[in-house]
Order: C-alpha cells, then structure tokens, then sequence
C-alpha cells in the first residue's frame, strides 16, 4: 500500500514497477541468459527500472537524464554480476551468458559444483567490467539533470560501484 501510495503521488509510470517486478520473477524463475543481450535485459528490469524510479521520485523527468540513470542502473548490476559469479553459482544461480560458457567449454553443473575463477571465468568477468565502465562514463551525463541536492547521493553510488569493478580489475577479474 505503501509503495502504490508513492506511486500515485508521483504519477509514476506504470511501466516501471511493473518492469521491476518482471525481473524479481525472473530470478525467482532462477532463468538464465543465452546472451549477453539477454542480460542486459534482465538488468533493464531489475536495476534501469530502479534508475528510472529513482529520477521520478525526484522530479526529473527528462528523457536523456532518464536513458542515463538507465545506463547507471545497468552499470551497477553488470557489477554486482561481475563480482559475485562464484557466490552465484555456489547458489545455483547463473548470470553469465551461456553462450560465453559453452564457447569456453564450461559445463554449468561442473561450474556450479566448484566454481573457480579459470582464465575463461576471469576473461568473462573483465567483459562484464569493460561493459559497466562504459556504462558509468555514458551515465555521467545525467546527473546534471538531477536536482542539486540529490547529486552527491547518485554520485556517491556510481563511485562507490565503480571502484568495486575497480577492485575486481586490480584482482585479475
């Protein structure tokens, strides 16, 4: 109720929680991702749509500033993807492309059961960094469009997810 209230109050697209919501069902789902293609659009869902929420909860509603708080969100989910693949799979949960696995010859339940950062896994793991880096520069020119006072919080976030694929850069992905 809370979340419809909020919702209503800043005429919030419908689209977006719906698109959020989408996302959450896939990983319920425990779907996985042929693609890279296919990642970015279950990141469009779980973390664009976050993006684009956030923008209306503070009243920007520029198409340009919207596409690159998009970008922001997906940038921090190719992240978040990058640094827990071992995590993931000790879970049974996969977000590498498959196609990327079986180009390298990795069988998913041998990956699953000891998921060790081969140079394959490594190599796939710097895609996803080069990908999200490029993400967070083309985002970058958004922010101006954010009010003031909600910058360094936005800022702060990108940096701070940025430096974690930083990180996993300086440890060889």
């Amino acid at each position: 109720r809370a979340f419809a209230a909020v919702v209503a109050e800043f005429d919030m697209p419908r689209a977006l929680p719906d698109a959020l919501l989408e996302g959450l069902a896939w990983d319920a789902e425990g779907r996985t991702y042929a693609t890279l293609s296919g990642v970015m659009d279950y990141s469009a869902r779980v973390a664009s749509a976050v993006g684009a929420m956030m923008c209306v909860l503070m009243g920007v509603r520029d198409r340009d500033a919207l596409a690159r708080a998009c970008d922001l969100g997906v940038a921090m989910q190719l992240t978040n993807i990058a640094r827990d693949v071992g995590e993931d799979a000790l879970e049974n949960r996969l977000y590498l492309p498959t196609d990327w696995l079986d180009e390298a010859g990795i069988d998913r339940a041998a990956f699953f059961a000891d998921p060790r950062p081969s140079n394959a896994v490594r190599g796939m793991v710097k895609r996803f960094v080069i990908e999200a880096n490029r993400l967070y520069y083309r985002s970058e020119a958004g922010l101006a469009a954010l009010p003031l006072e909600c910058r360094p919080g936005i800022y702060a976030a990108r940096y701070i997810y940025a430096g974690i694929a930083g990180r996993l850069s300086m440890m060889d992905y």
